[in-house]
Formats: structure tokens, sequence, C-alpha cells
């Protein structure tokens, strides 16, 4: 498979102590991605899918240490289904479905990764019904990122219910996680830019400054939130909470701003719709991850987008896992970086 390499520029506001942490991630491979077209294919409600073949590599991560988990539940809910046939759902129809969907339900891995697999396929939509999980109908972040594409046709899976296709669709997951096609981010970038202003024509808040707080999430929060908010008002900062915005005013929103600070979590991932020489300083935990390295999800994002990367560690408090430890925010240290990014004029 052919590959593309990628070159990261390092965060503008390294520092000696913390550049072994990025230096030697500077670069990845991104492969091309396949559209793959099956015949009599099981896909389970999760969006995982089997055939003849075994598990299709095409619905699921390139994750050596997690790939058993994924045979393992993706063979589960088949054999559940053979074993309890009201719980299987026969498609075989001439209709070609698509699937996009898999097991990580929340905003980041919806938007970066499924409407990604859509967007590989925008042009054959109307030849094609888009398969859900049905809750997904009351998540407003799936029906707002779904309503400038204009889909026609689209089949919902019953809670706890797995499909038997006779003609099915599977555009390739982002075999890693934190890897980007860049044209096609910033293609959706545009894509989504456009739709808001010129279609939707949402009013909402302008501003070139904006903070992201996970003051309203349940967790991975800022313990000292006040006083890291003090300085960013200071500075001319607006207090944004994404729970009070739907996705497209969202989208409005972050298409305005030049300075957003935020910290590692969903909210971060509405830098897609920032424009090109905007700046992120991005606040993470010193608790690093199983790669023993901070999560590059948004540093590689910044650069699929020409945006300029500053971040900051910070301490953890309460649970000290890299997923739901909350944040403590040295204020000296983040003033310093708040100065260092409205102060220079760097440019990708």
């Amino acid at each position: 498979m052919i590959s593309d390499n990628v070159f990261v520029p390092l965060p503008l506001n390294l520092s000696a102590e913390e550049s072994d942490l990025y230096i030697p991630y500077q670069t990845y491979k991104f492969p091309v991605q396949n559209i793959k077209q099956c015949k009599n294919t099981f896909v389970a409600f999760s969006g995982f899918c089997i055939n003849i073949g075994g598990l299709i590599k095409e619905c699921h991560h390139h994750n050596p240490l997690q790939h058993q988990d994924y045979v393992g539940e993706a063979t589960y809910c088949f054999y559940d289904s053979l074993d309890h046939p009201e719980k299987l759902i026969t498609l075989d129809n001439d209709t070609n479905y698509l699937v996009i969907h898999h097991p990580w339900f929340n905003y980041y891995h919806w938007i970066c990764e499924s409407i990604f697999r859509l967007w590989m396929v925008r042009k054959r939509l109307n030849k094609l019904t888009l398969i859900l999980p049905e809750f997904y109908k009351n998540a407003d972040f799936i029906t707002g990122s779904l309503e400038p594409f204009n889909i026609k046709d689209i089949f919902y899976i019953p809670d706890g219910k797995g499909l038997f296709i006779k003609n099915v669709c599977i555009p390739q997951i982002k075999p890693v996680c934190d890897s980007y096609n860049g044209y096609h981010v910033r293609q959706v970038r545009k894509f989504y830019k456009d739709y808001v202003t010129n279609v939707k024509k949402c009013n909402v808040l302008v501003t070139e400054k904006l903070y992201v707080s996970r003051k309203l999430a349940s967790r991975r929060k800022v313990i000292n939130e006040n006083v890291i908010v003090e300085i960013l008002e200071r500075f001319g900062f607006t207090i944004f909470y994404p729970e009070q915005n739907c996705f497209l005013e969202q989208v409005a929103i972050f298409n305005t701003v030049k300075y957003v600070v935020c910290e590692h979590g969903s909210g971060t991932t509405n830098m897609l719709f920032m424009d090109k020489g905007s700046s992120l300083l991005e606040l993470h935990k010193n608790k690093t991850n199983e790669l023993n390295h901070p999560s590059f999800l948004f540093w590689y994002m910044a650069e699929a987008l020409g945006i300029n990367y500053y971040h900051q560690s910070c301490e953890t408090a309460g649970k000290e896992d890299y997923f739901d430890g909350d944040y403590i925010v040295e204020p000296k240290k983040f003033e310093q970086n708040l100065f260092l990014m409205l102060s220079k004029n760097a440019s990708i």
C-alpha cells in the first residue's frame, strides 16, 4: 500500500526539557485509504464488518494490541445473531449500503474519522444508503454534521441488531487515529465553512480569542480554572462552553477565531474549522499514554490545517490516568505561553 510521508513542525514553544517527547515523532506515514465493495457481509451494530474472509480491515483501526479485541467483539455479535435470529436483519435487495461508523462513539471519532469516510464517497451518495445505529438520530453532532451532505437514504439499525447485507460499501477508516490525509482535512474544512457561511448563515458569537472550557464536561476538567480564566480575560479571551451550541453553530464560531486555548478533548476537535495561520494552545497532561508520550491527535491535525501549534504540559489531580484525570494548570507558565502565542507572528 502506498503511503505519504508527513512531516510535522515542532510545537512553537517547545522547551529543551520536553523535546524528546516530540522530536522522534515529527514524521509519520499515512497510507492511501481503500473503498471496499463487499458481497454478503455481516455488519454488527457497532460497525464491525465480517465476510467469508473474516474481519474486514477497512472497518477498524490498525492496532495490533487491540486487534484480537476487535475480532472477538465482531465474532461474538455474528454468532449471537445466528443463535438468536430475531437479532438479525437481512438486506438482500440490490441496494448498495454504506458503513462509516465504528464502536468508538464520541465527537472526535465521528468528526475526524466517520465524516472523512463519508467524504471519500461523497460523489456517490445518491447511489448509497447510509447505515447508522438508531440512537445516532438523537445526537446533534451526528445530525448536524450530516446536514450539509443532504443524504437522501439512511437505514437505522435497531438497538442490538446485526445486519446481513448483500451489497455494502466500506470506505476505510484511518488505520491510525492520530494521522491525517491533509488534502481531505482541508477540503472538509472548506466544505463546512461554505455551508455555515453561505447556506445556513449561522448568527453566532464572533470573536478572535476563544477559551474552550471543559467545566460542563464529566471528566478532564481544570481544577484551578478560576485562576486561568482571570488570566484569559485579561488577555481578551471569550470563555466558551461547547455544550451550549449546536454543531453547526460551533463550526461558524471556530471559523472566526484566530487564537484558541483548550484542554485536550472533544472541544479541540473544532480546530478543524479554524483558518490556516490561526493559532492554538493545547493543555495536555504530563501523564502520558501507553506509548509514553502525549497524544499527538491535535499536534498532527494542526500540521494538516496549517495552524500554529503551542502546548503546555499540566499536572493531574484525582484520577491520574491519561483519559480521566483532571488538570492543574501552572498559572505563570500558562501566562508566558499565552503571551508568546499572541505576540509571535509565526506562520505556516
